[in-house]
């Protein structure tokens, strides 16, 4: 019975202030699916950043045939001249930087460039003479890179020396970025959204002065008297919390893996639809936990039990 009395002082309730309802929903939905924007936004960074980690961060490449720079005005890489990168990759000088290193010889770099163009006419036109040999470097400090760059830059031999994270640097700033801006606004956006919980709890609170009253002199606890109009608020937020799931869903779906993941590849792009097991729940619990905190502070202030 005390069950169903609060369930239908639930609906009672949400149905008195309908319009006041909508509208913490929608806000509530809104400043959520920043929430979860954010939250997906930083795994993509750790993730982006932990997959270029483990590559080779910075790449060597000596010179071929047809290489063009200044470097390589003797033709391609002699011997020695990759003798010479290899023992400065080992050296003292550059052991402070680089945890390990693999060196691709121009058989291997013929199969590589195969592999990826397989299928059009022009591959055959190569043989492995045309391709570099190249050095990929691990490094024990990614963001010591540069020093490791500026070493072999310009290096008798050196066509290229290709440093992974700065190029992917301006994306991942771009990142960052857009995640502080979409978390504070959601901040604002959950301030309004708490906002108008309080104003509802008030609102409902008012109207129902006479039955607060009568519960009052029949013994009532506390906690019977209170917990519909803390339910209220946490059901409205829990419904937001399930809208914005579903926008992030279609965020995901659509925007994610149906156009950035095809565009920039998909071992840069790791967050998906399955990031909702985790996301989703999250966000209907913090809306609901931010919401009847909300409450308790209304219903402190105007409700005198």
């Amino acid at each position: 019975m005390r069950a169903r009395y609060i369930l239908g002082e639930i609906l009672t309730g949400l149905w008195r202030n309908v319009a006041m309802v909508i509208s913490v929903v929608i806000v509530t939905a809104v400043s959520l699916t920043f929430v979860g924007t954010g939250l997906l936004m930083q795994k993509q960074i750790m993730d982006m950043k932990d997959t270029l980690v483990e590559q080779s961060q910075v790449t060597i490449f000596l010179c071929s045939p047809h290489s063009t720079a200044a470097s390589c005005a003797g033709g391609a890489a002699t011997d020695a001249q990759i003798d010479s990168v290899q023992q400065a990759l080992e050296g003292d000088v550059l052991s402070p930087y680089i945890a390990s290193y693999d060196e691709r010889t121009q058989d291997e770099a013929l199969a590589i460039y195969q592999e990826q163009f397989a299928g059009e006419g022009f591959v055959s036109n190569f043989t492995a003479q045309d391709m570099p040999v190249s050095f990929h470097i691990t490094l024990k400090n990614a963001d010591e890179s540069a020093a490791v760059v500026e070493f072999f830059q310009g290096r008798e031999g050196v066509d290229e020396v290709s440093d992974l994270l700065s190029t992917f640097a301006p994306f991942i700033d771009v990142l960052n970025q857009s995640t502080l801006f979409a978390l504070g606004l959601a901040a604002l956006m959950l301030i309004a959204a708490l906002l108008l919980v309080a104003t509802t709890i008030r609102m409902s609170v008012a109207g129902r002065r006479r039955e607060i009253a009568i519960m009052r002199l029949v013994g009532a606890s506390n906690l019977f008297i209170r917990l519909p109009f803390l339910l209220e608020g946490a059901v409205a937020a829990i419904i937001g919390g399930v809208i914005a799931s579903g926008m992030l869903w279609m965020g995901l779906h659509y925007i994610v893996q149906g156009w950035l993941a095809p565009t920039l590849g998909g071992q840069l792009i790791t967050v998906g639809v399955a990031d909702l097991l985790w996301a989703a729940p999250v966000l209907i619990l913090l809306g609901a936990f931010l919401s009847i905190a909300s409450s308790v502070v209304s219903l402190n202030r105007y409700l005198k039990v």
